[in-house]
């Protein structure tokens, strides 16, 4: 068979391999003919709106989701596009920054004025362009640090939120989950440049949710259905009789089902927190998500480059993760095998060559993905919901009696519109 007929393997494989290399073809120059746009958002300095308003923002922004026809995805190479949403930090100044298509600009801002009316949007150029960096050029003025997150189990599990911080009993009702990350952006020096970057690429519920229905199976012991297979066909006539009974076929209780009085599940059994779990992947499946990275990037000049800063970044993240254990939320974590900085595993020495190429490759990969905003370049994407999204980027909320914290953009004086009957002079008059 192989002798006659093994060519149509190599066939199939090279018609397999041209379809991906044309499909990628074409989806770069897709991407490399969009126009991107820069916009920095700035609120009011008395900011007394809920982070509630910012999921609505990003549930409204979600519409960037379209269907696509044959002829777009395998001629225009069209395909689903997504934002950058950054939060950037130039020498302990603080901005919020959403990369978007030129096309989507009026979306992203008519989604952020309904939320908050008082905004100014200014367009801005990419802050990228304004670092000379190049993993491979060693006269190179600056050096970086940069890594990815992923979750420790699958993303339909989300991760802790907002609403998870507040507490109604408390004094203070309400705690900004970002207070740490803030705080640390606006301690870094002059030189210094830190920055968080979190991409969305808009998804339908039902290119998901049949997985997270699964989940919820696994975890309350639901029986699962099978999927198809070739060699689930071939085996199912050995299946069935091994499963064959003469005894239930002559017996008067033959048809009555075995499994009639089973529990379809262990939910009386399982604890709290097992059950919490349940509940909040079903609260997830009806919010509209997200495919997402998160990149975390810290600059400096080599002479002023401080290592410390990477653990104070991952740390401002850190409550956010419940850490494994809970059994209740999911856990970011950083991606090791992403991260730029490689350590040895025996000697510094022996193994400095291999180190040195190691992180050189990683640096630049990952200076590729950050400067492209690249949705496939480093870690795979995961799952956000639009409530997890506004848990990472939102503006800070402002405490009672107090004001945002001085080193964030904010607008310098309110502004209103002018009165419908302000009478029109002529210029010319």
């Amino acid at each position: 068979m192989f002798e006659y007929y093994g060519w149509v393997l190599f066939v199939i494989g090279f018609f397999v391999m041209f379809k991906h290399e044309y499909v990628e073809e074409i989806q770069g120059q897709f991407v490399r003919s969009t126009e991107w746009v820069f916009l920095q958002i700035l609120v009011p300095k008395e900011n007394k709106t809920s982070t509630l308003a910012v999921e609505n923002i990003f549930a409204q922004m979600h519409v960037l989701h379209r269907g696509l026809t044959f002829q777009e995805k395998y001629t225009e190479g069209k395909f689903q596009l997504w934002y950058s949403l950054e939060i950037a930090s130039f020498g302990g100044k603080v901005s919020f920054i959403i990369r978007t298509p030129k096309k989507s600009q009026h979306l992203v801002e008519s989604a952020f004025y309904s939320q908050y009316p008082n905004a100014e949007i200014h367009e801005i150029s990419d802050y990228m362009e304004n670092f000379n960096l190049s993993p491979y050029d060693d006269n190179t003025e600056y050096d970086f640090f940069g890594t990815e997150w992923k979750t420790t189990e699958d993303s339909v599990i989300p991760i802790k939120t907002y609403k998870d911080f507040e507490h109604p009993s408390a004094e203070e009702k309400i705690i900004d989950p970002l207070t740490n990350l803030i705080e640390t952006m606006e301690r870094v020096k002059p030189h210094e440049f830190l920055a968080l970057q979190i991409l969305t690429q808009p998804i339908q519920n039902n290119e998901w949710e049949d997985k997270a229905k699964n989940k919820i199976k696994e975890l309350t012991g639901e029986e699962m259905e099978h999927g198809f297979s070739f060699l689930g066909l071939l085996m199912k006539p050995f299946d069935w009789f091994a499963k064959f009974s003469y005894k239930e076929l002559f017996q008067s209780h033959a048809h009555e089902n075995p499994n009639a009085n089973k529990p379809r599940n262990n939910w009386l059994n399982m604890t709290e927190a097992e059950k919490k779990r349940v509940t909040l992947i079903e609260e997830k499946i009806n919010k509209p998500c997200y495919n997402s990275k998160i990149r975390l990037l810290y600059i400096a000049p080599k002479n002023d480059f401080d290592k410390g800063r990477r653990f104070e970044l991952i740390g401002a993240l850190r409550h956010l993760s419940p850490g494994g254990g809970s059994g209740t939320h999911n856990t970011l974590k950083a991606d090791m095998s992403i991260w730029t900085k490689v350590d040895p595993y025996f000697s510094p020495a022996l193994e400095g060559p291999v180190i040195q190429s190691m992180t050189k490759s990683r640096k630049y990969w990952f200076l590729r993905g950050y400067k492209a905003r690249s949705m496939y370049v480093g870690s795979p994407k995961f799952l956000l919901s639009v409530e997890e999204i506004a848990t990472l980027f939102h503006f800070p909320i402002t405490p009672e009696g107090g004001m945002t914290p001085a080193n964030v953009g904010t607008v310098a004086s309110k502004t209103s519109r002018p009165p419908a009957n302000l009478p029109v002079g002529d210029i010319n008059q």
